[in-house]
């Protein structure tokens, strides 16, 4: 079960200090807030990408190669309404391979981990569709801070943003309350080229991510 998170900022309070006159004390503020509105997230059937074991020989050379395309169900249930979002983290950051330009980092994707040679084994990127807010068709949002949203209709989810749902229709971009999100999480995944990777032996595929509530 996902615990409530408790938010702590501080500030340094410099007031009242001019080149004449420096105050011997300073104050420090520490605040939050303690939501009774706990959320869950979770992922019904399973939480598990299996994508069994893969021919070496079905893999490209010098090209990346597609894995076919998987959806999960994730749901995530509040005790009450509560304005939240989830925030989505790559636990295997720096490893996905960048099959539009191998020379760069993925940064809109996930990593598959890394080969014994070290090479990146693939990658994988995140969207999300069909999503209901309390069984109600709604449209996804996304936000790099919580505070400045954007539409996010089948657009990449990319590795720490967060995602909700459009409270209204309109140019107005906000999140919604709701108790309960449903939706597809959908997987579209590819392989490395083959002779970057070490196929004479067994090559593990090692994605990882964590789905994190962030209250609002």
């Amino acid at each position: 079960m996902q615990p409530p998170r408790v938010l702590i900022t501080g500030a340094f309070l410099l007031a009242g200090i001019s080149n004449a006159i420096a105050a011997s004390s300073v104050d420090l503020s520490v605040v939050g807030k303690i939501t009774p509105s706990a959320c869950t997230p979770s992922f019904p059937g399973s939480n598990v990408v299996d994508y069994g074991k893969i021919s070496a020989q079905d893999l490209k050379p010098a090209l990346s190669t597609p894995l076919p395309d998987t959806t999960l169900k994730m749901r995530v249930d509040c005790a009450a309404t509560a304005l939240i979002a989830v925030k989505v983290t790559d636990n295997r950051l720096g490893t996905g391979y960048n099959k539009s330009i191998p020379s760069q980092p993925l940064l809109s994707g996930f990593g598959l981990g890394l080969a014994s040679n070290d090479a990146k084994i693939g990658g994988y990127i995140l969207k999300i569709s069909d999503a209901l807010a309390d069984s109600i068709p709604g449209e996804p949002i996304e936000s790099k801070d919580g505070q400045t949203w954007f539409d996010a209709w089948d657009s990449v989810w990319q590795p720490g943003w967060m995602r909700s749902i459009k409270a209204a229709a309109g140019p107005s971009i906000a999140p919604k309350p709701l108790q309960t999100l449903e939706a597809d999480l959908r997987f579209e995944a590819w392989i490395a080229p083959s002779r970057d990777l070490p196929i004479t032996e067994e090559v593990q595929i090692d994605g990882n991510a964590t789905l994190d509530i962030v209250y609002l």
